[in-house]
């Protein structure tokens, strides 16, 4: 009896290593085919930044690093997959690398955006060029210098599993947890301000208009950012407590991992159509290099869309309260 029990929870998991093995054979080819999506959207849109001189400014800076990791993350992704003969140790660190640098470049221009919108009359003092510089520089070398410290510390003096999993976990915490709450709390906090600025402007309909739009705008962001990020780090925190086989925890996590890479090829994007200057000036590259519009066709075009004739006193006291209002408050467009 006891061996008939025996022979059938082998068989059982037999099985269940079979479909694991399946179910990681087939993820592997999706996220094998996510990954050089990733790779292609990432580098033709870094690209597009780079061979344009109008694409250039303060937000640019961190929207071409978040391609660039991206373009990182994907191709190591490709290695890691194709298992070439290289240091597994050393790949495993660049990927986490990448992953952090990714993270916290979302993070750093999570942190420009805010201060434009809470300090909107001073962030361009804070935010100098220097400043941006030096953050990307260290959003850049921190990831690269706690990953590969981490695992080679670990793989020279300890070796232990306890070691490796206090190694996962600060990884997970740096690369993941840390960047993702802070993002999270502060589109949350862009949020708020959004919804009350526009309680306190609604004489103004263009205003209330771009205030909406903003809002909505930062909950797609946060949504999208939840739903991606979200239930791989929710598994990475408990699937230690999990009762299952190694290689269906693996083929889980993979599945997971799904997700982020999804948001890791569409975020730059996302940000690129949500930053106003920014997809004003990609419009103004695709036309083939026409003259960028002068402020006074914009403030006409405002105009047009809201009012309607520019002869008669209402339209002149609109664009009069409109310059007036934007000296003292700073729209907050994302």
């Amino acid at each position: 009896m006891a061996s008939t029990n025996s022979s059938q929870n082998n068989q059982t998991l037999d099985e269940t290593l079979s479909v694991a093995a399946q179910v990681l054979a087939i993820e592997n080819t999706i996220t094998l085919i996510i990954a050089i999506i990733v790779i292609a959207i990432n580098f033709l849109g870094l690209s597009f930044v780079l061979f344009h001189k109008t694409l250039r400014n303060r937000e640019v800076t961190f929207i071409s690093n978040i391609f660039t990791s991206s373009i990182g993350t994907g191709i190591i992704h490709l290695i890691l997959i194709a298992q070439l003969k290289i240091d597994m140790l050393s790949a495993l660190a660049v990927q986490n690398a990448f992953v952090g640098a990714f993270n916290w470049q979302i993070t750093m221009l999570t942190v420009h955006r805010f201060l434009r919108v809470y300090i909107p009359l001073k962030y361009k003092r804070i935010m100098t060029t220097t400043i941006i510089v030096s953050i990307n520089i260290i959003a850049w070398l921190i990831p690269f210098i706690a990953s590969f410290l981490l695992i080679k510390v670990w793989y020279i003096l300890d070796q232990s599993p306890s070691g490796i999993l206090a190694v996962q976990w600060l990884l997970f915490l740096f690369m993941y947890f840390i960047p993702c709450i802070i993002t999270l709390s502060l589109y949350m906090w862009i949020l708020y301000l959004v919804v009350s600025y526009s309680k306190t402007a609604k004489q103004l309909t263009t205003t209330v208009r771009k205030n909406n739009r903003a809002y909505y705008q930062v909950v797609l962001i946060t949504s999208f950012y939840l739903i991606c990020w979200l239930p791989f780090c929710i598994y990475y925190m408990i699937r230690s407590s999990i009762l299952l086989p190694s290689k269906v925890k693996e083929a889980i996590q993979i599945g997971l991992r799904i997700l982020p890479y999804i948001h890791t090829a569409l975020n730059p994007i996302f940000y690129t159509l949500f930053t106003g200057s920014l997809k004003h000036e990609v419009q103004q590259a695709l036309m083939k290099g026409q003259r960028r519009l002068t402020i006074s066709i914009l403030r006409r075009q405002r105009y047009d869309a809201n009012i309607g004739d520019s002869t008669n006193t209402k339209a002149s006291a609109y664009l009069a309260s409109t310059v007036r209002f934007s000296r003292g408050k700073v729209n907050p467009t994302y």
